[in-house]
Protein backbone atom coordinates (compact mmCIF):
# COMPACT_ATOMS: atom_id res chain seq x y z
CA UNK A 1 0.00 0.00 0.00
CA UNK A 2 1.37 3.61 -0.87
CA UNK A 3 2.28 6.06 1.94
CA UNK A 4 -0.23 8.61 1.49
CA UNK A 5 -3.15 5.83 1.63
CA UNK A 6 -1.77 4.13 4.81
CA UNK A 7 -1.66 7.93 6.29
CA UNK A 8 -5.31 8.52 5.45
CA UNK A 9 -6.59 5.25 6.52
CA UNK A 10 -4.61 6.09 9.88
CA UNK A 11 -5.98 9.80 10.33
CA UNK A 12 -9.59 8.12 9.32
CA UNK A 13 -9.20 5.58 12.04
CA UNK A 14 -7.56 2.77 11.58
CA UNK A 15 -6.09 1.66 14.00
CA UNK A 16 -4.03 -0.76 11.84
CA UNK A 17 -2.86 1.42 10.14
CA UNK A 18 -2.02 3.88 12.82
CA UNK A 19 0.30 1.16 14.48
CA UNK A 20 2.18 0.66 10.95
CA UNK A 21 2.68 4.40 10.60
CA UNK A 22 4.04 4.58 14.17
CA UNK A 23 5.86 1.61 13.92
CA UNK A 24 7.37 2.61 10.29
CA UNK A 25 8.31 6.13 11.98
CA UNK A 26 9.80 5.10 15.27
CA UNK A 27 13.26 4.61 14.52
CA UNK A 28 12.99 8.27 13.61
CA UNK A 29 11.27 9.25 16.59
CA UNK A 30 14.32 8.11 18.71
CA UNK A 31 16.85 9.00 16.65
CA UNK A 32 15.45 12.81 17.14
CA UNK A 33 14.79 11.93 20.88
CA UNK A 34 18.31 11.35 21.71
CA UNK A 35 19.85 14.40 20.06
CA UNK A 36 17.39 15.94 23.35
CA UNK A 37 17.61 16.31 26.72
CA UNK A 38 14.65 16.75 28.52
CA UNK A 39 15.44 18.38 32.11
CA UNK A 40 14.05 15.47 34.99
CA UNK A 41 13.29 13.51 32.13
CA UNK A 42 14.20 10.00 30.72
CA UNK A 43 15.24 9.79 26.55
CA UNK A 44 12.12 7.45 27.13
CA UNK A 45 9.92 10.24 27.64
CA UNK A 46 11.37 12.18 24.72
CA UNK A 47 10.60 9.33 22.59
CA UNK A 48 7.18 9.82 24.04
CA UNK A 49 6.98 13.30 23.36
CA UNK A 50 8.34 12.35 19.97
CA UNK A 51 5.19 9.83 19.14
CA UNK A 52 2.82 12.25 20.10
CA UNK A 53 4.43 14.87 17.66
CA UNK A 54 4.52 11.82 15.18
CA UNK A 55 0.56 10.93 16.13
CA UNK A 56 -0.45 14.95 15.34
CA UNK A 57 1.69 14.50 11.96
CA UNK A 58 -0.44 11.41 11.05
CA UNK A 59 -3.58 13.59 11.83
CA UNK A 60 -2.60 17.04 10.42
CA UNK A 61 -0.98 15.68 7.44
CA UNK A 62 -1.88 17.42 4.42
CA UNK A 63 -1.00 15.42 0.75
CA UNK A 64 -0.78 18.91 -1.06
CA UNK A 65 1.77 20.62 0.81
CA UNK A 66 4.57 17.67 0.38
CA UNK A 67 6.11 14.44 1.70
CA UNK A 68 4.54 12.70 4.82
CA UNK A 69 8.32 12.46 5.87
CA UNK A 70 9.59 15.69 6.19
CA UNK A 71 6.27 16.91 7.88
CA UNK A 72 6.64 14.41 10.30
CA UNK A 73 10.19 15.14 10.90
CA UNK A 74 9.15 18.57 11.69
CA UNK A 75 6.17 17.38 14.06
CA UNK A 76 8.33 15.03 16.16
CA UNK A 77 11.17 17.74 16.42
CA UNK A 78 8.67 20.32 17.32
CA UNK A 79 7.22 17.60 20.20
CA UNK A 80 9.83 17.40 21.54
CA UNK A 81 11.81 20.79 21.67
CA UNK A 82 8.21 21.92 23.37
CA UNK A 83 8.93 19.67 26.16
CA UNK A 84 12.48 20.59 26.35
CA UNK A 85 11.34 23.98 26.77
CA UNK A 86 8.31 23.23 28.99
CA UNK A 87 10.66 21.66 31.24
CA UNK A 88 13.07 24.18 31.22
CA UNK A 89 10.93 27.19 32.23
CA UNK A 90 11.90 28.82 35.35
CA UNK A 91 8.25 27.74 37.00
CA UNK A 92 9.30 24.27 36.63
CA UNK A 93 12.59 24.34 38.51
CA UNK A 94 11.64 23.92 41.61
CA UNK A 95 9.98 20.50 40.82
CA UNK A 96 12.94 19.52 38.76
CA UNK A 97 15.27 20.44 41.10
CA UNK A 98 14.19 19.33 44.62
CA UNK A 99 15.18 17.11 47.66
CA UNK A 100 12.21 15.84 49.23
CA UNK A 101 11.40 16.89 52.87
CA UNK A 102 11.04 13.79 54.08
CA UNK A 103 15.04 13.74 53.30
CA UNK A 104 16.28 16.89 54.75
CA UNK A 105 16.48 16.01 58.68
CA UNK A 106 19.89 15.18 58.49
CA UNK A 107 21.12 18.61 56.49
CA UNK A 108 21.12 20.41 59.20
CA UNK A 109 22.05 19.14 62.90
CA UNK A 110 20.45 19.80 66.12
CA UNK A 111 22.44 22.98 67.40
CA UNK A 112 22.13 24.83 64.25
CA UNK A 113 18.49 24.87 64.46
CA UNK A 114 18.18 28.22 65.84
CA UNK A 115 20.38 29.72 63.58
CA UNK A 116 19.57 29.83 59.56
CA UNK A 117 18.52 26.37 59.43
CA UNK A 118 17.72 26.25 55.55
CA UNK A 119 20.05 28.82 53.93
CA UNK A 120 23.67 29.12 54.97
CA UNK A 121 24.34 25.59 56.49
CA UNK A 122 23.29 23.97 53.88
CA UNK A 123 25.09 25.93 51.22
CA UNK A 124 28.20 25.18 52.96
CA UNK A 125 27.38 21.46 53.69
CA UNK A 126 26.55 20.79 49.88
CA UNK A 127 29.58 23.02 49.13
CA UNK A 128 32.09 20.79 50.93
CA UNK A 129 31.88 17.97 48.88
CA UNK A 130 31.95 19.59 45.46
CA UNK A 131 34.94 19.96 43.22
CA UNK A 132 36.06 23.44 41.69
CA UNK A 133 33.53 23.09 38.40
CA UNK A 134 30.87 21.64 40.22
CA UNK A 135 31.12 24.57 42.96
CA UNK A 136 30.99 27.18 40.11
CA UNK A 137 28.03 25.47 38.34
CA UNK A 138 26.43 25.36 41.52
CA UNK A 139 27.08 29.05 42.61
CA UNK A 140 25.52 30.02 39.02
CA UNK A 141 22.71 28.01 39.27
CA UNK A 142 21.52 28.79 42.78
CA UNK A 143 22.32 32.35 41.26
CA UNK A 144 18.89 31.16 39.25
CA UNK A 145 20.81 31.16 35.40
CA UNK A 146 19.41 28.49 33.37
CA UNK A 147 21.58 25.67 31.93
CA UNK A 148 22.47 27.21 28.28
CA UNK A 149 23.31 30.83 30.79
CA UNK A 150 25.69 28.64 32.79
CA UNK A 151 27.24 26.42 29.98
CA UNK A 152 27.58 29.81 28.19
CA UNK A 153 29.52 31.68 31.13
CA UNK A 154 31.85 28.36 31.47
CA UNK A 155 32.51 27.78 27.75
CA UNK A 156 30.87 23.82 28.25
CA UNK A 157 28.07 22.41 26.81
CA UNK A 158 24.40 22.26 28.45
CA UNK A 159 24.89 18.53 28.88
CA UNK A 160 27.80 19.30 30.66
CA UNK A 161 26.11 21.29 33.47
CA UNK A 162 23.21 19.10 33.50
CA UNK A 163 25.99 16.28 34.17
CA UNK A 164 27.31 18.23 37.16
CA UNK A 165 23.96 19.54 38.74
CA UNK A 166 23.03 15.61 38.83
CA UNK A 167 26.28 15.06 40.71
CA UNK A 168 25.48 18.17 42.52
CA UNK A 169 22.05 16.58 43.96
CA UNK A 170 23.04 13.19 44.25
CA UNK A 171 25.89 14.69 46.69
CA UNK A 172 22.81 16.45 48.12
CA UNK A 173 20.76 13.56 48.49
CA UNK A 174 23.32 11.88 50.15
CA UNK A 175 23.75 14.50 52.85
CA UNK A 176 19.79 14.10 53.40
CA UNK A 177 19.98 10.53 53.86
CA UNK A 178 23.31 8.67 54.65
CA UNK A 179 21.94 5.39 54.67
CA UNK A 180 20.49 5.71 51.49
Amino acid sequence: MAEGELIKRASSGDDGAMEEVLTEYMGMVKALARRYYIVGATCEDASQEGMIGLFKAVMTYDEGKGKFSAYAYACIKAAILDAVKAASREKNKPLNNYIPLDKTENLVAEEDVTEDIGGRQLMERIREGLSGAEEKIFQLWAEGLSYAEIAAELGKSVKYVDNALQRIRKKARKLADPEG
